[in-house]
């Protein structure tokens, strides 16, 4: 078609107000088809935005209004407004609300859907910031090296922990003990039973220790 022609005729005269936004359609369109042409495909959203601001609606058909993607700030304030009662109109009401905003029935049902989608996107994004906060304020603190403090022994190494050594006082009382049996010619058998069980404290000798003592106990009695 002749755009310059369109063109002209929507920039020299002066249209009545409820006619604006079909015009404002025809002249964008207009600029849509003309810019595929010279660029040999379709435009995409970015490719429109720029026509947008490279032709902006002449004053003949457009109020003065500041537009955001071919929609009025009115139009977007009555889209937001019902959003906030309803976020899901029915069919009858997308209607209704095109009539009111100057918009087609497809880019109302448009705006509703991607308002939708941010507004999901954005829940789910503070929900998994909340879950993330949560977690590193439930998580136990951990014991620092520099800190002084003698960390807990597991299980397991309580488990292979060598045993400890015996008491050396109660080695040196059963030495002197024995030294005493020699001089006082005390029988092997009272030394045995009066000095086990308090010395001996549940077995805790080792064989390598009862070996040598025991030798002795039967140098003395012999």
């Amino acid at each position: 078609g002749n755009f310059r022609e369109l063109y002209k005729i929507l920039e020299s005269h002066q249209f009545s107000p409820h006619n604006h936004p079909k015009l404002q359609q025809l002249w964008l369109k207009a600029h849509y088809v003309e810019a595929e042409k010279l660029r040999g495909r379709p435009l995409g959203a970015v490719g429109k935005y720029r026509v947008r601001r490279k032709f902006p609606l002449p004053r003949t058909i457009w109020d003065g209004d500041e537009t955001s993607y071919c929609f009025k700030e009115k139009s977007r304030g009555v889209l937001r407004e019902w959003y906030a009662h309803n976020p899901y109109p029915s069919p009858r009401e997308k209607r209704e609300l095109a009539e009111a905003t100057g918009l087609t029935t497809t880019q109302v049902s448009n705006w509703f859907k991607n308002r939708r989608q941010r507004d999901r996107a954005a829940e789910a994004k503070e929900r998994e910031n909340t879950e993330n906060n949560n977690a590193a304020t439930n998580k136990p603190n951990q014991l620092s090296p520099l800190d002084g403090s003698k960390p807990l022994m597991s299980s397991s190494e309580e488990e292979f922990s060598p045993p400890q050594s015996p008491d050396q006082n109660s080695v040196l009382l059963l030495q002197g003990n024995l030294s005493h049996a020699r001089s006082s010619g005390y029988p092997l058998s009272g030394l045995a039973a009066s000095q086990t069980p308090h010395s001996l404290q549940g077995h805790q000798l080792q064989d390598s220790l009862l070996g040598p003592l025991t030798s002795s106990l039967v140098d003395l009695g012999s």
